[in-house]
């Protein structure tokens, strides 16, 4: 486990700069605004709401201060107004910048809540992550959320136990985590490629990618507008699944993300027989054609991801595959013999539960919504409800199963079960037509995570493609503005920030020219498409072509 913290931040902050770069700027800005009102109160000046209203604002007020949003609290302009004008508010406030230690910050609290009418401790705890810099709290300021990467990471043995006789509040824990994580990148740190800012953030990043059990769903279905990066998104994030697994149960062995992964394309005609299985011509001996039993993508790539629940269902132990652990199967080695179960007897910790050790597989479906999914899916509708063996079913030609097609040899014949280590991942772009097709009794079998279109990215991509076009992000943004409040159109018709990314113009080109090309080339006649028949394609196209900047 002891890479495990670098490995976790070389995806979630390394590998994403692009997405990470423009938070950590307004970030590292802003705590530089505090340590100039700091230096102020040491050279004698007292913080006032006269001279300093636009700094209070952002720290206490504004949704947004850069560090992190203040979430669902809620804060009135006149509750602020009564905050600043309030002098014991104000010296508690301007001794927590001076000296942000725990002693002032829990004054701080308790005289903020005293004035305040309802309880704020996501606002609170905002202020305590600007006052007290990027080494002592982090951006994580909703309690909840903190705790809940923090005993994580202390579950999972990736930072050291929190002593029981030191402070269980959020300050101090943070304070804790920071110190250690600090340390563990020190020579990240004295090289100069991290700082605290960005370890203060790769705490979120925990929070949003691995202990939050919503991204651990086994089904999920990404949507949104075209080109928002959802099948990225997907292969991104199953891989990071993917090296956490490796680096925790089985850091020497050969597994490959490559390996564990399927990608497919629906389509109009992809059928149950291209999915699960099917009659298919295969040629004899003879060269005649005979109608065969071939299996699907989906149906080979479960019994590849099934072998050691079936293994261990052989082995007729009167316990459930969730609640078995590696120390349970040490008296059956002999029969558990295969070269996949190898590095499983390796884990250090026998307790481990043989569920959470064998490896993840991932199949991810692009434009899942374009085929007729309940002919697809068949009788899959059961297995995606009730994974493992338990979960069994006998499929449309279970009768034609041999041990080359079959999955799980039954005394009723062969069986076939979704295993409890594969993550279904699809996506679909919620303007297509065929949107219609994912029918209720699918929609409450996965997890719908939207995924709209991020300029923040395309600034990022555009910087370090040719700086001089890195307006075009803010132009994107102000044209999905437009389309947004467009009754004919929607959020749905945005433009994805992909549209934008890669392209083949030559980078001496002025932005002007630039801007030019990609809204002839790909915007205009996408937009044009979406308004065919609307009688206002001229209209909007004009209005568009101008929120754009043409």
């Amino acid at each position: 486990m002891k890479n495990t913290l670098k490995n976790l931040y070389t995806h979630l902050i390394e590998s994403r700069k692009h997405e990470v770069e423009g938070w950590h700027d307004t970030y590292f800005q802003f705590c530089g605004e505090v340590d100039n009102i700091r230096s102020n109160i040491k050279g004698g000046k007292d913080l006032s709401p006269e001279t300093d209203g636009e700094f209070l604002k952002k720290l206490i007020y504004e949704r947004d201060n850069g560090i992190a949003t203040k979430g669902l609290s809620v804060l009135s302009d006149e509750n602020f107004q009564d905050f600043i004008k309030n002098k014991d508010f104000m010296s508690s406030l301007q001794n927590f910048i001076l000296t942000p230690d725990k002693e002032n910050f829990d004054k701080f609290c308790k005289i903020w809540n005293n004035l305040s009418p309802r309880n704020n401790p996501v606002l609170v705890n905002r202020v305590a992550a600007a006052c007290a810099g990027a080494r002592k709290v982090s951006t994580t300021v909703d309690e909840g959320k903190f705790n809940q990467v923090f005993h994580w990471l202390v579950n999972k043995g990736i930072i050291q136990a929190y002593p029981k006789d030191k402070n269980q509040d959020w300050f101090s824990k943070n304070d804790f985590l920071l110190e250690f994580i600090n340390n563990e990148f020190s020579d990240k740190l004295k090289e100069g490629s991290t700082d605290e800012f960005y370890l203060s953030m790769f705490v979120w990043k925990l929070y949003e990618n691995i202990s939050n059990p919503f991204r651990l769903k086994k089904q999920t279905v990404k949507y949104g507008a075209p080109g928002t990066g959802k099948t990225y998104q997907a292969r991104q994030q199953t891989s990071l699944l993917f090296d956490i697994w490796k680096d925790e149960f089985a850091p020497d062995s050969n597994f490959k993300y490559e390996n564990q992964r399927e990608l497919v394309q629906f389509h109009p005609s992809f059928s149950y027989e291209d999915f699960m299985e099917g009659l298919r011509p295969v040629l004899d001996g003879n060269g005649t054609a005979q109608l065969t039993l071939q299996n699907g993508v989906f149906k080979e790539f479960c019994r590849k991801a099934a072998k050691w629940e079936i293994d261990v269902h052989n082995l007729g132990l009167d316990k459930d595959w969730e609640s078995i652990t590696i120390n349970d199967l040490n008296p059956h080695k002999e029969k558990l013999s295969g070269e996949y179960w190898q590095y499983i007897f390796e884990v250090p910790d026998s307790s481990t539960l043989v569920s959470e050790a064998v490896p993840p597989f991932f199949f991810i479906i692009d434009e899942v919504n374009r085929a007729e999914l309940s002919r697809v899916f068949g009788e899959l509708m059961y297995c995606l409800e009730y994974r493992g063996i338990n979960g069994k079913i006998k499929t449309q030609y279970a009768k034609l199963n041999n041990e080359d097609t079959g999955m799980l040899k039954t005394e009723q014949g062969f069986l076939f079960f979704i295993p409890t280590n594969i993550y279904l991942i699809g996506t679909m772009n919620t303007i297509d037509r065929s949107v219609e097709s994912f029918d209720f009794a699918l929609r409450r079998r996965f997890f719908w995570e939207e995924v709209k279109p991020d300029t923040g990215v395309l600034r990022y991509h555009l910087k370090q493609f040719c700086e001089a076009w890195e307006q075009l992000a803010d132009n994107l943004e102000r044209l999905n503005t437009k389309i947004e409040e467009q009754p004919l159109l929607g959020p749905d018709y945005q433009i994805g920030h992909a549209y934008l990314m890669n392209l083949k113009y030559a980078q001496n080109l002025k932005v002007n020219e630039v801007r030019k090309r990609v809204w002839d080339d790909c915007i205009r006649p996408l937009l044009q498409e979406y308004l065919r028949g609307s009688g206002k394609e001229a209209e909007l196209i004009g209005s568009f072509g101008k929120a754009f900047g043409i």
